[in-house]
């Protein structure tokens, strides 16, 4: 369930993974499990250490290829087994039941949110909780003035970022318009006990290398992503920020830092006990 391109997903789960591995732990894991739209497969190992098997489910095969040799790293992989299946395309074929199915910024991908929720929801067994890692708050890396172009760089560039993913929505054949949130979507699928609850990401400056490269190369992508939204002004401005070899790169800076909130939506399926 790979949505549109974003930085080295191996090296990005490295750095975000303490808040989403901080949702996940609390949830109730064991028995059959599901991760929809593993990555590169941090969250799999984390469920497989506890799970007695773990379907994961992607429609990326090289994704499901980085999650197979991460289990197989972790001495796991005996209980990783790998479903290669777009969301869009009707119900993932597990051959079971699961308890738990975790799902990390993937549904919003999907062409119908309800569909694809309601789709996950019909894969737990009763009393099976769904975990939707959707939402939050966009990171914040940089001060309000970096001495590059104007003032308020990064908050720009959230705006045209949303601008851009709002286009590659709304521009897919078939996609439904969604004007309701992530737990009225769960309750609507039959899902009770719905809760939501969101984690910090809190790395202040200054950064060690590997996070700040992380950091730039998101950076990097957003620019990327969102460059037919953004002024010129602020497009020469990233260029300088971004650019090795300019005196204005960011990777010279010490003030680059990472805060940010995960959020995770939390229901229930009818016919459990307790």
């Amino acid at each position: 369930m790979t949505g549109p391109s974003t930085a080295d997903p191996a090296a990005a789960e490295a750095v975000f993974a303490p808040a989403e591995l901080a949702l996940l732990d609390s949830l109730p894991i064991g028995g059959v499990v599901a991760d929809v739209g593993p990555g590169a497969g941090t969250s799999t190992v984390r469920l497989a250490e506890r799970a007695l098997r773990v379907y994961a489910v992607d429609n990326d095969e090289a994704m499901l290829g980085m999650v197979r040799d991460r289990a197989a790293r972790a001495g796991l992989g005996d209980r990783v087994r790998t479903v290669l299946q777009e969301l869009d395309d009707g119900p993932v074929p597990l051959s079971e039941p699961v308890s738990l199915i975790w799902s990390g910024a993937c549904v919003h991908h999907a062409l119908s949110w309800q569909d694809a929720v309601s789709g996950l929801a019909d894969l737990l067994a009763p009393g099976g909780v769904l975990a939707l890692g959707e939402g939050g708050l966009p990171a914040r890396c940089l001060p309000w003035d970096v001495g590059a172009g104007r003032p308020g760089l990064e908050s720009r560039l959230d705006a045209a970022h949303n601008e851009w993913f709002t286009a590659w929505f709304e521009g897919r054949p078939g996609v439904v318009r969604e004007a309701r949130g992530w737990p009225e979507l769960m309750r609507t699928a039959g899902l009770e006990q719905v809760t939501s609850r969101s984690v910090l990401l809190d790395l202040p400056a200054p950064l060690g290398s590997s996070v700040r490269e992380v950091v730039l190369a998101e950076l990097a992508a957003r620019v990327g992503r969102a460059r037919a939204f953004l002024a010129e002004d602020d497009l020469r401005a990233w260029a300088a920020l971004l650019d090795r070899s300019s005196s204005a790169w960011l990777g010279a800076r010490d003030d680059v830092a990472l805060l940010g909130a995960r959020t995770v939506h939390i229901g229930v399926k009818r016919g459990g006990h307790g």
